[in-house]
Formats: C-alpha cells, structure tokens, sequence
C-alpha cells in the first residue's frame, strides 16, 4: 500500500496534479528504514519505542559497532525488509558523523536493494 512521500528532513511532495504525492515499492522501503534509524528513541509521543536516534550519538565517542548493530536491530522492525539474506550494513565515518551503506532485500518482492546516507552535525 502506497504511503506519502516524504523524505526525512525534506517538505511533503506534491504529484504533478498538485495533490500529495505517493511512493511505493523501493522508495517506500529506503524512506521508511531512514526514518526509524533517524528519528529519536521516543521522538514519536504515541509511539515511545519507534526510532534508532543515530543522529544522537553524533559527537559521542564513535563506536561504529554499536551503531551498525543499532542499525540491524531497528530495520528488521519494518517489515518491507527481509531477514533472509540478511542485511549488509556498513558504518564508516566521516568527518562529523558517519557515513551508513544498507544493502537488504524487500519482503515483498525478494529484490535486492540498497541505500546510503549521511549522519552528520
């Protein structure tokens, strides 16, 4: 089922027509997945357990262990992503944050797939 497009930190999209716009398949998995892993642990009042809160631990010491496990426990929490094959998860870092690279495969379709971003002060 098709959600609004809305990628974390940006405004809403709209459609061409003017109307919000949709995203599914792919783009809906990477939106979600960035999401969770951005958004503070409690950051939602209705769900206090929703969120990874990787931007919280920029400036802490790095333990980019950690953080890939953090990474790895909170997308199997969507369920676009699937637990077989597992997830590639690599946390590098950059100056001022890290650098994250997932490569997982959606439930749905069984297509590999990936994402990369920034976490960065």
């Amino acid at each position: 089922m098709p959600d609004i497009h809305h990628w974390y930190g940006d405004d809403l999209a709209l459609s061409p027509s003017g109307d919000l716009a949709v995203v599914d398949g792919i783009d809906l998995g990477n939106q979600r997945i960035v999401r969770r892993l951005m958004t503070a642990v409690g950051g939602y009042l209705w769900h206090l357990d929703y969120g990874a809160g990787i931007p919280q631990r920029i400036g802490d010491t790095l333990d980019l262990a950690a953080i890939e496990a953090l990474v790895a426990s909170q997308i199997f929490l969507e369920a676009s992503v699937s637990r077989t094959p597992p997830p590639k998860i690599t946390v590098q870092p950059i100056l001022g944050g890290v650098f994250v690279s997932i490569t997982y495969t959606l439930a749905r379709t069984q297509l590999q797939t990936s994402i990369e971003f920034d976490v960065s002060i």
